[in-house]
């Protein structure tokens, strides 16, 4: 479980019933503590020097997926692995997925932004990677998920408010249309709420429809 920009790991369990409802169907929850990262792979000269201290993409594939499995049997190869992330975090869902192969089943990523190149005044991806004027290459680069996607081996349930004022809707729009284009057999889905925007009572609308899909993405790779 992924969280979004600043929020503390267990904020989703506290204003939400997403934790409550994963418990009754047995999921166990991994709940990294993410707060202000945007899930990079790595830092710069010119990233923030009060924001280095966040973990990054790599902290969490190369070092907390390896000790849950080690320590706890959890994401081992060929199990019911599922991401949920909102916000900053749905990003953080997507580039986790294209980068740990076929380990995930499936992935939520509900009101996330997916290309940073389309909004490059963002002023968190400046402060991790540079300006886009100057550094174009990172913002293209591998940290960028609607450029990369043709990684992607995991089917993801995108969700978004259409009256969102923190992220554009079209980022998951275009996201969406491209990973369906470039792999329709993962069975990627897309859900837009006219009336919705950028909080809780729209993420927490969405629990019965994302564990539907991960039930289908669990039945479809049997």
């Amino acid at each position: 479980m992924l969280p979004g920009w600043n929020f503390g790991r267990s904020d989703v369990c506290n204003k939400s019933a997403f934790c409550e409802e994963a418990a009754k169907r047995g999921y166990i929850l991994v709940l990294p503590e993410m707060l202000k990262s945007v899930y990079s792979s790595e830092l710069f000269p010119e990233t923030r020097n009060d924001w280095r201290r966040y973990p990054t993409l790599k902290w969490i594939t190369d070092t907390l997926i390896p000790f849950c499995r080690k320590q706890f049997s959890v994401f081992n190869s060929g199990g019911k692995n599922f991401l949920y992330g909102i916000s900053t975090g749905a990003r953080g869902v997507a580039l986790v997925a294209e980068n740990t192969g076929s380990l995930f089943l499936a992935g939520a990523a509900l009101s996330g932004d997916y290309d940073q190149t389309l909004m490059p005044a963002d002023r968190l991806m400046t402060g991790y990677y540079g300006s886009y004027e100057q550094f174009k290459s990172r913002w293209e680069g591998t940290d960028n998920p609607a450029l990369h996607s043709d990684r992607l081996k995991t089917a993801l349930y995108l969700a978004h408010g259409k009256r969102d004022a923190v992220v554009p809707c079209q980022q998951s729009i275009g996201f969406s249309e491209k990973i369906r284009r470039e792999n329709p057999a993962l069975g990627h889905q897309l859900a837009l709420c006219d009336t919705c925007g950028h909080n809780y009572t729209f993420w927490n609308s969405q629990n019965k429809a994302v564990f539907e899909f991960y039930f289908t993405a669990k039945a479809l790779r049997r």
